[in-house]
């Protein structure tokens, strides 16, 4: 299964009841290299998973429902399956999935840091990067196509930030090691109140004006996105 995000702001922690387990294969760009077991999913907007579920360890007759542990009432019920024969299912997930080029952010020439936070836009509160509500005639950064470059992403509050172009690598989360869902290639990461999340970035292929924004829609409607330019 592939799991996408859809929702303009709402956060999901998917698990299944009674009891299961994902075998998470992929993320927002492309396979993992090695499978990751998770008893839960936290998923924020335009994130996405691609997801292995074992049905057979469930006896026919059986019901199982995808469920939301963030949510209440109707938005604590996702979806629900019924298993209503069994089926004969030879494959299998192997040990090693792919092959992802770590980005070095030690040879990184350029480090970039952009701040989510509430702020002033045109005399009214909104929201802002680097404390500058968005602007179609002014460009915040100037990558070299080819470069690796590390980019630190901080926040106020909740933000899901999503850049254009390239996915990137999630360096450290909070000086730590990245998360358990921070693996493989990434184009949305979720920054939680007050947490900075480091990032290695390499774009490739394409010049011209790319966006960086918060995936919360009614933030990014509200000025929270920033141009650059890739030279």
């Amino acid at each position: 299964m592939r799991i996408l995000n859809a929702s303009n702001a709402r956060r999901y922690q998917l698990a299944l009841r009674p009891g299961g387990e994902f075998v998470q294969i992929g993320s927002d760009g492309g396979l993992l290299e090695t499978p990751v077991r998770h008893g839960a999913l936290t998923i924020a907007p335009a994130e996405r998973f691609d997801v292995v579920v074992y049905f057979s360890r469930y006896p026919v007759g059986s019901e199982v429902t995808l469920v939301n542990l963030l949510g209440r009432g109707r938005t604590g019920q996702v979806m629900r399956f019924r298993v209503v024969r069994p089926a004969r299912d030879d494959s299998r997930v192997p040990e090693r999935l792919s092959s992802v080029e770590p980005l070095d952010p030690g040879v990184a020439p350029v480090y970039r840091e952009w701040r989510f936070s509430r702020g002033r836009v045109h005399g009214h509160q909104g929201w802002t990067i680097n404390g500058l509500p968005f602007d179609q005639s002014r460009i915040d950064a100037r990558p070299q196509l080819g470069d690796v470059e590390v980019w630190r992403l901080s926040s106020d509050l909740h933000h899901r930030v999503h850049i254009h172009l390239d996915p990137f690598q999630v360096v450290s989360r909070g000086g730590q090691d990245p998360g358990p869902f921070d693996r493989g290639w990434k184009d949305t990461v979720d920054l939680r109140p007050a947490e900075d999340v480091e990032v290695a970035v390499r774009f490739t292929g394409h010049r011209g004006r790319f966006l960086l924004h918060c995936h919360n829609l009614e933030h990014e409607d509200m000025a929270m996105m920033a141009a650059f330019a890739t030279v």
